[in-house]
């Protein structure tokens, strides 16, 4: 597969949140390496509970700063994405399912997320943050 690479057309226009969805994209190749060459994971999932952890609390603040009419919503989306995390962090460390099954599940939903959330609603509240928050 070919690694994901960073486009303009991904970018939010907040600096800080373009920032945060480059590690996001660097997880993804990092992941795709991992399943290719058979290695662990382990330490793909402690790099993406770091960007959860930052990257929605950045996000969030900005958006009820901003006065996001959706917040309530896109919280939402990633509370769902928070369950899913842990979800699949309890299937790999039970052993229940192979670390490769895993691994591509993984990799697909987070190509997936970048897609379906970073292209679709963080891009409706680009025009709210713009202006609003500081670089």
């Amino acid at each position: 597969m070919a690694r994901l690479e960073w486009s303009e057309s991904y970018s939010v226009g907040v600096p800080r949140l373009d920032a945060q969805h480059k590690v996001l994209i660097r997880v993804i190749n990092q992941l795709e390496e991992e399943r290719r060459t058979g290695g662990l994971i382990v330490s793909v999932f402690a790099e993406l509970r770091r960007y959860v952890r930052e990257h929605f609390r950045d996000e969030e603040a900005m958006m009820q700063a901003a006065g996001y009419a959706d917040l309530e919503a896109h919280i939402q989306g990633h509370r769902q994405f928070e369950e899913w995390l842990t979800s699949i962090e309890m299937v790999y460390n039970s052993g229940g399912a192979s670390a490769y099954y895993i691994a591509e599940s993984v990799h697909d939903f987070l190509k997936d997320w970048l897609i379906t959330h970073i292209l679709a609603k963080d891009m409706a509240y680009k025009e709210t943050l713009i202006g609003h928050v500081p670089e």
